[in-house]
């Protein structure tokens, strides 16, 4: 008599059937009773094909209860007769408060819609999780990115398809680059940005692009010096910008290899070319016969070259900056004033030792409500007394050399935005890093609860144990605790080291294999 189901945890298993045949289960393959409480036999017999197999075993009353008990929270939504979405109802803590309906399955067409749904509680990162999981039913980005201009017209919809957007190319920025029809979408999403003068919105659009853009490389070879290029150039020192592709030709060479409009290109055959005349560029790339072209792309610097042009043909004279600096890079259009209101720089030089992120959450959060938006995830820490951060360029508009997030901490973001905390050094311009606390370190506690702390370089172990106190809310007085780091060995031995209390530059001297 059967009792049990067994899920397959390490080794495999044969099932020999009465009538000859068998099948072989692995790792993650399951057997066993069927979820009903009726007696049942096993058929056919079980056997281990390796040492060390270990399974799973659920008892036959908790295998049909858990089942029963998810089928009655399960909510299914039908339209015409047929089920287009199944939800199911979670709660998150047992006091009830936090609790709602999760998405667990729907037709494409309807979990598109669903991202511009109102999201459950206990669903905070349905958009993120489906950026990253779309690829998988979807045979196209289009079918999203076409839903999303038609749903832009719609007023009461602005905001929320612009959010999408802004995670999608923040997260996801490759599916943008190598894709001539997504870059079309991103040139048309921009332009009703302008249109609909959602100026905030925009700018955060060019931040994370200019942020995101990878330099790729394209290989050409060409018969003959006079062989054509099959696409056409823009710019150059001599209007003060960068070379860029204006055309391509559709199934042509240079478009096989993935050049595309609105690419900038850096280097060609090692010679740079971020800061070269438009004749120059032109000679190089048709005296060669083989083309190593490193490009990037750069959509919205394209955008303004075209304007500059434009307005050139208009009449309208354009008066050069005075005194570029030489490393300058067109990475993203010059900000205009009012940025500087939106990121206000603080007055005074005071010198710092740590903030914690939540207290500079605040001061985030109502810097990004002046655009009308928040792309902040919910609020996750207790903001009782924490001390306000005292630089607001944590959000994205001056340089720091040596900054570890550049765009705001996610408290609660799902894992497919793991390059939120990437270096984007080529978009920010601190006038004095020193007195800016630069680095962000993730404090956890032995359950594995965790917070973000900001520093600046001279931060001692025992001031981020006060502040890591404070944090996670504990009674105690913070010289009973410690800040220990915690690393793993290649042969997987944890070792753990307490820090000493004067111990400073943290974030340099963690390991990669630690915490």
């Amino acid at each position: 008599q059967l009792d049990s189901w067994y899920v397959i945890l390490n080794g495999t298993v044969e099932i020999s059937y009465p009538d000859g045949k068998s099948e072989s289960l692995c790792m993650g393959n399951s057997f066993g009773i069927t979820p009903s409480l009726e007696k049942q036999y096993m058929n056919g017999v079980v056997r281990t094909k390796v040492d060390d197999c270990q399974f799973v075993c659920i008892a036959q009353q908790d295998y049909w209860r858990i089942l029963n008990h998810v089928e009655k929270n399960t909510h299914k939504v039908e339209e015409e007769g047929e089920i287009v979405m199944v939800k199911e109802h979670r709660e998150l803590d047992r006091s009830g408060t936090r609790k709602g309906h999760i998405v667990i399955k729907a037709t494409p067409e309807r979990l598109i819609m669903h991202l511009i749904e109102e999201h459950s509680i206990v669903d905070p990162t349905y958009i993120e999780d489906f950026l990253l999981t779309y690829r998988t039913f979807l045979t196209s980005p289009l079918e999203v990115g076409n839903k999303l201009l038609e749903w832009f017209t719609v007023d009461s919809l602005r905001d929320k398809v612009t959010r999408v957007v802004l995670l999608w190319v923040n997260n996801h920025f490759n599916d943008f680059e190598g894709d001539p029809a997504m870059t079309r979408f991103l040139e048309e999403f921009e332009k009703n940005l302008e249109d609909t003068k959602m100026k905030g919105h925009l700018r955060l659009l060019n931040i994370a692009c200019a942020a995101k853009a990878k330099w790729r490389q394209i290989t050409l070879q060409k018969p003959s010096r006079d062989s054509p290029l099959f696409f056409s150039l823009l710019g150059g020192s001599d209007k003060g910008f960068g070379i860029f592709v204006e055309t391509v030709e559709m199934g042509s060479k240079a478009a096989e290899a993935g050049l595309k409009r609105g690419d900038q290109i850096m280097e060609v055959n090692g010679q740079n070319f971020e800061n070269i005349t438009f004749v120059k560029a032109l000679e190089i790339l048709r005296n060669n016969t083989h083309l190593s072209i490193t490009v990037k792309t750069n959509i919205f610097v394209f955008k303004e070259l075209l304007c500059r042009i434009g307005q050139e043909k208009n009449g309208i004279p354009h008066i050069p900056k005075i005194a570029e600096k030489k490393n300058n890079r067109y990475s993203i259009p010059d900000m205009p004033g009012d940025v500087e209101q939106m990121f206000p720089r603080e007055k005074g030089n005071k010198k710092m030792k740590a903030n914690t992120v939540s207290g500079g959450r605040n001061r985030i959060r109502k810097i990004l409500d002046k655009t009308r938006f928040s792309i902040l995830p919910p609020k996750l820490f207790s903001d009782g007394s924490v001390s306000q951060s005292q630089d607001d360029s944590i959000v994205g508009t001056r340089q720091c050399r040596h900054s570890l997030a550049i765009m705001p901490i996610p408290g609660t973001l799902s894992s497919s935005s793991p390059d939120l905390l990437q270096p984007t050094t080529s978009i920010l311009d601190f006038s004095n890093p020193s007195d800016i606390p630069d680095q962000v370190i993730r404090v956890f506690k032995a359950d594995q609860q965790s917070c973000y702390i900001i520093i600046s370089k001279d931060t001692t172990a025992k001031e981020v144990v006060s502040h890591a106190v404070h944090e996670f809310n504990l009674t105690g007085a913070p010289e009973t605790y410690s800040l220990c780091e915690v690393s793993v060995s290649p042969e997987g031995v944890i070792k753990q080291r307490r820090l000493p209390d004067q111990f400073s530059k943290l974030a340099d001297r963690i390991q990669l294999n630690g915490r």
